[in-house]
């Protein structure tokens, strides 16, 4: 049941309604009373100028902070019965004004997994069933450049061992497709090439270790662990790839704040710039990575620069 609010005075008093959705009225609105207060204007019922330049001055706050707060002021003046038009075309005005001067919000920088960082995890990873399949997750993950979609999505039918690496064939899978449901698309071959100087990060390796213990042909590749060390049935959920990321993050001792940070992203991001920084060509990493638009590698040749 929603949750309404009333005012009296500078004061919500609330009623039965979502409690996350009540603070950030109440703290919209107590941020207006407050610029009131300190113009000398009341704060309801409020008119179109007063509230034209009460959003002048948030010209410095993203633009979603600005339409909340609007929509507070209009909330409040409906619950206590006073006028509002928020169609006024000098309301109108200013809103229009302070969303083109407001500062825009920026998506925080995606963790990256380096590969020195990914080592360090995978040196972790014992020989349990649950620590031989972290181990393979990871080195796909990060080889084969692979969103949580695709990992989640691989099937042991699509790992295909060749002379010189690893094959997947990573299919086009729906967005809406749960994670291991068939998939008759067509999708498209990803090489990991093998690293015979390197075992320890070398994806055949990792999969024929997984596979002497997850006893599977066909079926989902990644599956859930039970405390009792077995494989089960159905595939890992994309969620469940973040998590194992943290906790190997955790157990690879890395700073507990860049490790709660950590997304299934950081896999396909780290090769990535690991890629460019080692000066493989751009178009190279692109097909690989099966970027179809070429602007989607820019934030990564910033990140990889020296």
């Amino acid at each position: 049941m929603a949750q309404d609010m009333t005012a009296h005075g500078d004061t919500i008093t609330p009623r039965p309604q979502a409690t996350a959705t009540l603070r950030a009225y109440r703290a919209d609105w107590m941020h207006f009373t407050a610029w009131c207060a300190q113009h000398g204007v009341r704060p309801i019922p409020a008119t179109a100028g007063d509230v034209a330049a009460y959003l002048a001055s948030l010209r410095d706050y993203a633009p979603a902070t600005i339409r909340r707060r609007l929509a507070a002021i209009g909330k409040m003046h409906r619950f206590n019965s006073q006028p509002w038009k928020v169609s006024d075309p000098v309301i109108r005005t200013a809103l229009q004004a302070a969303l083109e001067a407001a500062t825009p919000q920026v998506a925080p920088q995606p963790e990256i997994l380096t590969a020195a960082q990914l080592r360090v995890m995978v040196e972790r990873c014992d020989d349990s069933a649950r620590g031989r399949r972290d181990r393979c997750l990871l080195v796909f993950g990060f080889a084969g450049a692979l969103r949580r979609s695709e990992l989640v999505g691989l099937m042991v039918e699509d790992v295909r061992i060749v002379p010189h690496g690893v094959v997947l064939h990573v299919r086009n899978r729906a967005a809406s497709a749960p994670a291991g449901a068939p998939d008759t698309s067509e999708g498209e071959d990803v090489m990991m090439p093998q690293r015979p100087d390197d075992l320890l990060l070398c994806p055949a390796d990792a999969f024929a270790a997984w596979q002497k213990v997850a006893h599977r042909q066909t079926g989902p590749l990644f599956r859930p662990i039970s405390k009792g060390d077995r494989a089960g049935g159905r595939a890992l959920t994309p969620f469940a790839v973040t998590r194992i990321l943290q906790r190997r993050a955790a157990l690879a001792d890395m700073d507990a704040s860049h490790a709660a940070r950590l997304s299934a992203h950081a896999l396909r991001a780290g090769y990535i710039v690991d890629a460019l920084a080692r000066g493989v060509d751009v178009e190279e990493v692109r097909r690989h990575t099966r970027h179809r638009d070429p602007r989607g590698m820019l934030a990564y040749v910033r990140a990889s620069a020296p």
